[in-house]
C-alpha cells in the first residue's frame, strides 16, 4: 500500500481551493481507480444514464454487461461543501442501479451505498483518513469486490429465472417447456409446502429502534407568536428525527390545519369526506382512541404519523371548555403510544387546545426569529409555559430555544438579538435552566422551507422534487443539514433529562 499511499498523497498536495473540477478528476479519481484495481476499460467519464451524466462509472468489463454499475463518482470542485450535492449522488445511483457511490471535492470523500433505493452515506473521509484506511476502503470499492458481487448477482438472477420459468412450465402443465425441466413422476402433484425455516423474513432495517425502553417524548413546539416558523419547524424537525431511525408522531392541534395539508393531506376531501377521525374526535368523543384518528404518510425511506387537524375545531371549543378533565384527554389517551417522539404543533396564542398540549407534553420546545417581537415574546411564553407546568403532576421543562428563520447576512444584528435572548433567560428562565440552541442548529432563512410544506412534503424529500432547480436542491441539502443537527441536539438533551 506504500505506492498506494505515495500516489494519493501526491494527487492531494497538487489540489488547492482553486482547484477544478477537471484537476480533481485528473489528479485524484484516476490514480485512485487504477490503486484500487481497474484499468481504463472498467470505467467511463461523462457516461449517460437514464438522461442524467455520472462523472464516472465504474463497472469491471469482465463482468455480466446487463448488470448495473458498481460503483458511480460524482466530482466536485474545492471549494464546493459535498454535503450540498448529496442529493444529485442520490438520483444518480437510483436512476443507474448502482451498488456504491464516491461524492468528492478533493478534499471530503463520501462512500454511500444503495439499498433498494434506500441512499446511505457509510463512510466519510479526509485526505488523511482515506490514506491511513485504504486497505478498508480497497475492500469495499476495488474490482476484486466489484467482480465477486457482479458474480453472486448473476447467481442469484440465474436462481430466480430457474425459478420463474418452472412455475410458467407448471402453470401451463407443460414441465419439459423449453427442455428445461425433466419430467416428474407425478405431473399433476402439487409443489410441497415450505417450512417456517425457509419463510421469507422481513427487511432488516439501518437503523434500529434506539429508544426501547421508557416512554415517549412527547413534545409541544410552542410559541404564542405567529410567523415564527413554528409549524415548518415540526413538520422538519419530525422528519429530522425519523431520518435519525425515531418513530415519530405529529399531532396537528390548530384548527388551522398547516400542519395537516404541510404533509399534503386536504381536510375536506382526505378526512372529512372519506369520513375519518381527527383531532377533534380524539379530544370530544371518550371512545376514539389515538390509533383511530392516525394516518400514516411516506416519502421514499422517510415516514411519519399524522393526527390530522380540521377547521371544525374552532367552533368546538367551547365543548372543550365544557367537558370535564378536558385539559388531560390528550395526556390520556397518548399514554403507552409507541412513538419515541410525538411532537405537538398547536395555534400561535394561549388558547384552550394550548393548555390541552402543554398537559400532555414532557418538554416544551421554543421556535423563535432572530427579531425584536418575537423575542420580546418569549419571556411571555416562559412564563405562561411555566405556570402550567405548576398545575402538572410531572415536570414539564423548557428544552430550549431554535432559532429558525436564520439570516446569516446579519452578523451585528444578531448577536443584539442573541445577547437580548440572554437577557430575558438571566431574568425568567435561569431557575429553569432555559438553554438557547447552539448556532449549529440554528435554520436558516431559504424560501425551499418555506415552499416544500406548500408542496405537502418535509424538507428532506425535496431530492424527489424534478421541478427544483439545482440551486434549490443545494439550499434544500443546507436546510436538511441544519435539521439534522437540531434532531441531533434535541435527542442528546432528551436522553440527558430522562
Amino acid at each position: 500500500m506504500l505506492l498506494t499511499n505515495s500516489t494519493l498523497s501526491q494527487g492531494f498536495t497538487s489540489i488547492t481551493p482553486a482547484s477544478s473540477e477537471s484537476d480533481i478528476e485528473q489528479n485524484i479519481i484516476i490514480p485512485l481507480l487504477e490503486s484500487l484495481g481497474y484499468n481504463a476499460q472498467d470505467w467511463r467519464e461523462q457516461a449517460v444514464i437514464r438522461k442524467v451524466r455520472v462523472d464516472f462509472c465504474v463497472h469491471p468489463h469482465e463482468a455480466v454487461a446487463p448488470h448495473p454499475p458498481y460503483l458511480i463518482i460524482e466530482v466536485k470542485a474545492p471549494q464546493k461543501k459535498i454535503f450540498y450535492s448529496s442529493w444529485q449522488i442520490h438520483d444518480y445511483m437510483r436512476k443507474s442501479g448502482a451498488i456504491l457511490g464516491l461524492l468528492t471535492n478533493g478534499y471530503e470523500f463520501r462512500i454511500l451505498y444503495n439499498y433498494s433505493g434506500d441512499i446511505q452515506t457509510i463512510l466519510t473521509y479526509s485526505q488523511s483518513q482515506l490514506i491511513q484506511d485504504f486497505q478498508l476502503v480497497h475492500k469495499l470499492l476495488g474490482k476484486k469486490i466489484g467482480l465477486k458481487f457482479s458474480q453472486a448477482l448473476q447467481r442469484s438472477q440465474q436462481k430466480v429465472h430457474a425459478r420463474f420459468l418452472k412455475a410458467i412450465a407448471n402453470s401451463f402443465q407443460n414441465p419439459t417447456m423449453l427442455g428445461l425441466f425433466k419430467p416428474s413422476k407425478k405431473p399433476n402433484s402439487k409443489p410441497p409446502k415450505s417450512s417456517e425455516k425457509n419463510s421469507e423474513q422481513p427487511e432488516s432495517k439501518f437503523i434500529a429502534n434506539s429508544n426501547q425502553e421508557n416512554k415517549s417524548m412527547i413534545i409541544t413546539v410552542f410559541n404564542n407568536k405567529g410567523g415564527v416558523g413554528k409549524t415548518t419547524m415540526t413538520i422538519n424537525l419530525g422528519a429530522a428525527l425519523n431520518r435519525l431511525g425515531y418513530n415519530v408522531l405529529l399531532i396537528d392541534i390548530d384548527a388551522q390545519a398547516n400542519l395537516t395539508m404541510g404533509l399534503g393531506i386536504d381536510p375536506l376531501e382526505d378526512i372529512e369526506n372519506q369520513g375519518k377521525k381527527d383531532i377533534t374526535d380524539l379530544l370530544l368523543n371518550p371512545r376514539v382512541k389515538l390509533e383511530d384518528t392516525v394516518i400514516e404518510k411516506q416519502w421514499g425511506n422517510l415516514k411519519l404519523h399524522l393526527v390530522p387537524s380540521h377547521i371544525k375545531l374552532s367552533y368546538k371549543e367551547p365543548d372543550l371548555v365544557s367537558a370535564v378533565d378536558s385539559d388531560r384527554v390528550l395526556a390520556k389517551k397518548l399514554k403507552n403510544n409507541h412513538y419515541d417522539f410525538v411532537l405537538i404543533d398547536p395555534p400561535p396564542s394561549f388558547s384552550k387546545v394550548n393548555g390541552i398540549s402543554l398537559m400532555a407534553s414532557s418538554g416544551i420546545l421554543i421556535p423563535t426569529q432572530l427579531s425584536p417581537y418575537p423575542v420580546r415574546a418569549l419571556e411571555y411564553v416562559i412564563e405562561k409555559a411555566r405556570k402550567v407546568g405548576e398545575s402538572k403532576e410531572e415536570p414539564l421543562p423548557i428544552l430550549g430555544i431554535v432559532v429558525s428563520m436564520y439570516d446569516q447576512r446579519s452578523s451585528s444584528f444578531n448577536l443584539s438579538m442573541r445577547s437580548r435572548i440572554f437577557e430575558i433567560l438571566d431574568k425568567v428562565g435561569e431557575q429553569d435552566n432555559i438553554e438557547l440552541f447552539p448556532e449549529h442548529t440554528w435554520v436558516p432563512r431559504l424560501n425551499i422551507v418555506s415552499n416544500c410544506p406548500d408542496k405537502g412534503y418535509p424538507i428532506f424529500s425535496s431530492e424527489f422534487d424534478d421541478q427544483l432547480t439545482f440551486p434549490e436542491k443545494e439550499a434544500a441539502q443546507k436546510a436538511s443539514e441544519r435539521y439534522l443537527e437540531l434532531a441531533q441536539h434535541l435527542v442528546k438533551i432528551s436522553k440527558k433529562g430522562s
